[in-house]
């Protein structure tokens, strides 16, 4: 007789429910969107009950679909609740971390051999790009994202807020006619007024541009703090002073995640803070 992993299909079910399709249920599961059908197949035959009712692009969960998600949910949580309690859950494993160049170059890189020192087990994934990451359609267990927070059910931790400052390279005209900013729309107001004409997708090309002399630009704190102190960018005099704030975002609550995700969230909100 086949053994059978029922809290893999459970898992795998949930996936399914909260993706709405077997396709992006399979990407985020790292399985093939044929083996995820084939176990809801299984799962709904071992249970003798319709769970999903199936079209070409998305899937419908039945009532009975819905109780077992509710039951499966609760099974899954308090298992992860029993293996934290009892010091089972182990900090192992890969975790992908999608953040912006500026983060992962001024802030991140500089701490993480303390990470990776204290979890030998734990190996990371950094995806790099100022877009933002769609965790529920992209495996990506957390990411770190400036500016306010859309509503959405994404959790968040705070990792403090930055100065934003209007910077120039030292020596440059005293009334630049050019500005460098985003290739992208900000979410937070503070940057609507800008009308860039040259543009980047990176906060750190920004502010290397600015140090070679292409115009003023506006960058956070953490990102120029060692252009300004050597002397190679200086704040425009008179200019407004930003404040942004950055947030750590997963899926799921901190009392159910993985030992793994949880040991890194819990890190940058103790190491990772921008200010």
């Amino acid at each position: 007789m086949r053994e059978i992993n029922r809290l893999q299909e459970m898992e795998v079910f949930l996936t399914v429910v909260d993706e709405g399709s077997f396709s992006a249920a399979a990407l985020r599961r790292q399985m093939t969107p044929s083996a995820v059908s084939k176990m809801m197949t299984r799962l709904e035959t071992r249970l003798g009950a319709s769970l999903l009712r199936r079209s070409t692009r998305r899937v419908q969960v039945t009532d009975e679909g819905q109780a077992f998600a509710r039951a499966a949910r609760g099974v899954l949580d308090a298992l992860d609740q029993a293996e934290r309690e009892a010091g089972c859950g182990p900090v192992a494993g890969l975790v992908r971390i999608a953040t912006s160049a500026a983060y992962a170059n001024h802030i991140l890189a500089p701490i993480l051999p303390e990470l990776l020192e204290s979890q030998p087990e734990l190996d990371l994934d950094l995806i790099v790009s100022d877009g933002i990451s769609d965790l529920a359609g992209h495996p990506i267990d957390l990411a770190v994202r400036a500016g306010p927070l859309p509503d959405s059910s994404l959790q968040a931790r705070s990792l403090g807020a930055s100065d934003i400052l209007a910077v120039r390279a030292v020596g440059a005209p005293a009334a630049p006619d050019l500005q460098i900013g985003f290739s992208y729309a900000r979410r937070d107001p503070f940057w609507r007024d800008d009308a860039p004409r040259l543009r980047a997708t990176d906060g750190n090309t920004i502010a290397a541009l600015a140090i070679a002399g292409c115009g003023t630009a506006r960058a956070a704190a953490f990102v120029v703090r060692d252009a300004l102190a050597s002397g190679a960018l200086e704040i425009v005099p008179g200019s407004t002073v930003g404040r942004e704030e950055f947030h750590v975002v997963y899926l799921g609550k901190t009392a159910s995640l993985p030992a793994r995700i949880a040991a890194v969230v819990e890190f940058l909100t103790r190491r990772g803070r921008v200010g």
